[in-house]
C-alpha cells in the first residue's frame, strides 16, 4: 500500500512538471520564430498583407504539413508595429481538424473557453497559456477551419488599436494565398506544423 501511495506521489510530481516545459515551447515563441521579433530579422519571409500598424507575412520557402498531410494554404505570420505576435493557418478536412484538436487537447487539456455561434454556425475553441493563446475556429456552414497562435501581451495592444479605429477584422491577408506561392522554389522546405 505504501509503494502505491508513494508512486502515486511521484506520478503526480512528475505530471505537474511535464506540464509547463510542454507549454514553455509556445510561451516563447514558434516553431523557431521567437514573439516580438522584428520582421526584418526574419529570413525569406515576404509581406503579404497588412496596413498601417499590421503587416502579414509568409514563407516562400517552407512548406507546411498537419501531421505528415502537406497543408492546403500556407502559414501565415502577423506582426503588430513591427512585432511578431501572431501565427494563422486554414484548415483543409474536417479529419485533420479532429487530429489537430485531439493533439491540442492531449497536450495542453480541455480548452479554456469553446463559443458557439448559431449565426454563421461558428465555433471556436480557446486554450490560454501564460502568455500565449491557441485559438481554433470551424465555421460548420462553410466548412472553414483556422488555427491561429497569439502572444497574448503583444495581441491586446493589437486589438486595443482594431477597436480603437472601430475595425472589426485587422486589414490583411486573405487565404488561399496561392498567387503568391506559384512560383516553385527549389529552396524551400517542409515542416510539420504540429510541432509545437
Amino acid at each position: 500500500m505504501k509503494f502505491l501511495v508513494k508512486t502515486i506521489i511521484v506520478a503526480a510530481a512528475l505530471g505537474m512538471l511535464f506540464v509547463p516545459v510542454q507549454a514553455a515551447e509556445l510561451e516563447s515563441g514558434f516553431m523557431g520564430t521567437k514573439w516580438a521579433t522584428p520582421a526584418e530579422e526574419l529570413k525569406g519571409f515576404t509581406k503579404v498583407g497588412g496596413s498601417e500598424k499590421f503587416a502579414y507575412y509568409a514563407n516562400a520557402q517552407r512548406k507546411y504539413t498537419f501531421f505528415g498531410k502537406e497543408a492546403s494554404d500556407h502559414v501565415v505570420y502577423g506582426f503588430y508595429d513591427d512585432k511578431f505576435f501572431a501565427v494563422h493557418a486554414d484548415i483543409e478536412g474536417i479529419d485533420i481538424f479532429s487530429q489537430i484538436k485531439s493533439y491540442i487537447q492531449k497536450k495542453y487539456g480541455v480548452p479554456s473557453k469553446t463559443s458557439r455561434e448559431t449565426r454563421g454556425g461558428l465555433t471556436t475553441f480557446i486554450w490560454r497559456l501564460k502568455q500565449t493563446q491557441i485559438k481554433f475556429k470551424h465555421h460548420e456552414t462553410s466548412g472553414k477551419m483556422k488555427i491561429s497562435f497569439y502572444y497574448m501581451p503583444i495581441a491586446k495592444q493589437a486589438n486595443a488599436e482594431m477597436i480603437k479605429n472601430l475595425e472589426a477584422e485587422p486589414p490583411g491577408f486573405v487565404f488561399p494565398l496561392d498567387p503568391f506561392y506559384q512560383s516553385e522554389s527549389p529552396n524551400w522546405q517542409q515542416i510539420e506544423f504540429m510541432r509545437f
